[in-house]
């Protein structure tokens, strides 16, 4: 005689597994073999060195050798120095020289005077001073501006008519002159235009 087999009924919990089917496991993978690290530092060796020889060609041109003798080359010899001293006008003496003293030694007139943020200061040219025996070299109003904070004007610029100082060459040393005669200002500008102005 044969057994029954005994079908659960639907809503009947008697056979029913108490844990999660589980998941298929997952494909084992194969261990990936880590590249030689010889082989990666011989490469870069190999990239430093045809660097080196890239830079040592390229500097050994004419040209890039005169640009790097006079633009790169100054300015490191110039760290070299200033590295020893950090005082900020000391640095800016030893770098722009008589420019700067020049224009140093203009603001420092209207500075005691407390009116450097509201004068405009008409400045011959270069020419003018060196004719009247003085060897300075006039720095451009914008390189000025950038030493000092004073606005200057030069006789050439179309608005150097509104000019409230001008500065002059007298007995050897300069003469400063406050605008007040346009007449004076004008013939003061035709004067200085009677040079050259360079840069």
């Amino acid at each position: 005689m044969k057994k029954k087999k005994n079908v659960p009924q639907a809503g009947s919990t008697a056979n029913k597994s108490a844990q999660p089917a589980q998941p298929p496991p997952a494909a084992a993978t194969a261990p990936q073999k880590p590249g030689p690290a010889a082989s990666n530092g011989f490469k870069t060796f190999i990239l430093l060195v045809a660097s080196i020889i890239s830079l040592l060609i390229f500097f050994a041109l004419e040209p890039n050798k005169i640009w790097l003798d006079q633009r790169i080359m100054p300015y490191w010899q110039d760290y070299q120095e200033q590295k020893l001293n950090l005082d900020l006008e000391e640095r800016k003496l030893a770098r722009y020289q008589t420019d700067y003293i020049f224009a140093k030694n203009i603001t420092g007139f209207f500075e005691k005077r407390g009116t450097v943020d509201k004068t405009l200061v008409l400045l011959p040219p270069t020419d003018y001073f060196r004719e009247h025996g003085l060897q300075i070299h006039v720095p451009e109003p914008a390189v000025f501006y950038y030493y000092t904070g004073l606005k200057t004007i030069w006789a050439n610029s179309p608005e150097a008519n509104k000019a409230t100082w001008y500065i002059t060459a007298r007995d050897g040393g300069l003469q400063f002159d406050s605008v007040t005669n346009q007449q004076a200002l004008r013939d003061t500008i035709a004067s200085f235009n009677k040079y050259k102005t360079s840069l």
